[in-house]
């Protein structure tokens, strides 16, 4: 079974980890293939992320060139002009009848969205056909309009496509595509097997991937990686700023480095996880002292802060999973919000 998406970032990754450890769990021999990855060079060699922390997480056997055996490893229009499209689905094609070999399912992962590729003739609309699998779609509930987005994306797939998951549903948008359900989606031909809600967790950025991204160095270096949550701008009286920062959970506080006063409150909350400081500021020393002792991470970073908040919202959402806890729950949420039995009936098992 392929699973695809209308849209970048909506969660197929860690929907194929939480379903893969159920399905092993329950005792089916689990594959997993993703035919076209995005390279980033890891060592020497360029490898699909995504691809990587799946096999990791599943425990697979199988290298991950041949897990994912094309991978685009330079600008994608380049990529296009410097390779030839035939190899290419040879190639694929020969790795899949490997890597299916003594399976119960092959997950296989679609592209970042399931038009990349179209140029290559390896679009997961081709890919379907030419692998002869069905097509599950995860769709992100960003907005009302991923429904027509779903639906073009039906007539394009034909009967391929049969199943949707949406994935970051808001409370009060179930009961509307509940209505939907019945009313358009089963009329044309699609199910619906699950509706994930929205997890602060799961599109919470860990503390290793936002200091990265700000060009950051540690005043106070972290005893482990955390989650941050939230974000949370320091920029008024201390009086102020005490409810905001009781009522965040796993929050980041961003602030001046000479806000003192905001930044010694900050340390006394149980709920803020690290301190990120602006401007290129550093407080003074009793100040690092006190974050030491609370062990609460201190960073420093160049910009300003309105600078820094865009930088770090940036991220968010499109936070990847990682770790124990994140597949912890995103696990739960598959188990808890996806009809199983239904959706293994779609896979044949």
């Amino acid at each position: 079974m392929l699973v695809s998406s209308i849209d970048e970032y909506s969660g197929k990754s860690g929907f194929i980890m939480a379903l893969g450890l159920i399905l092993k769990e329950k005792g089916y021999r689990v594959g997993y293939f993703k035919p076209i990855g995005i390279g980033k060079y890891i060592g020497d060699k360029p490898v699909d992320e995504d691809a990587l922390a799946v096999a990791e997480t599943l425990k697979l056997e199988e290298s991950i060139d041949e897990i994912c055996p094309v991978i685009v490893d330079k600008p994608y229009i380049e990529f296009i002009l410097s390779t030839d499209h035939i190899k290419l689905k040879r190639k694929i094609l020969e790795a899949f009848e490997r890597i299916k070999q003594d399976k119960d399912i092959l997950l296989i992962e679609g592209a970042l969205h399931y038009e990349l590729g179209r140029a290559l003739g390896l679009c997961d609309i081709s890919v379907v056909s030419m692998l002869d699998v069905r097509d599950l779609m995860i769709v992100k509930f960003s907005d009302d309009s991923v429904i027509d987005k779903l639906l073009s994306a039906k007539s394009k797939f034909g009967e391929k496509l049969g199943m949707v998951i949406f994935n970051q549903v808001s409370g009060y948008k179930r009961s509307y595509l509940e209505s939907l359900a019945e009313s358009l989606l089963r009329k044309n031909g699609i199910e619906v097997a699950g509706m994930i809600p929205k997890d602060s967790l799961l599109a919470g950025v860990f503390l290793s991937e936002i200091t990265s991204a700000l060009g950051g160095k540690y005043l106070v270096e972290p005893k482990k990686d955390c989650i941050i949550e939230q974000l949370l701008v320091g920029a008024m009286s201390p009086q102020s700023a005490l409810g905001y920062f009781r009522k965040a959970r796993n929050c980041a506080i961003i602030t001046g480095g000479d806000r003192s006063d905001l930044i010694m409150l900050a340390l006394e909350i149980p709920n803020v996880r690290c301190l990120i400081l602006t401007g290129n500021l550093e407080p003074p020393s009793i100040v690092i002292g006190k974050a030491e002792e609370k062990e609460i991470p201190m960073i420093v970073v160049p910009d300003d802060t309105l600078t820094t908040v865009e930088k770090i919202e940036s991220i968010f959402g499109k936070a990847r999973i990682r770790g124990e806890e994140k597949i912890k729950r995103i696990r739960e949420l598959v188990e808890s919000f996806v009809n199983l039995d239904r959706l293994m009936e779609y896979m044949g098992l």
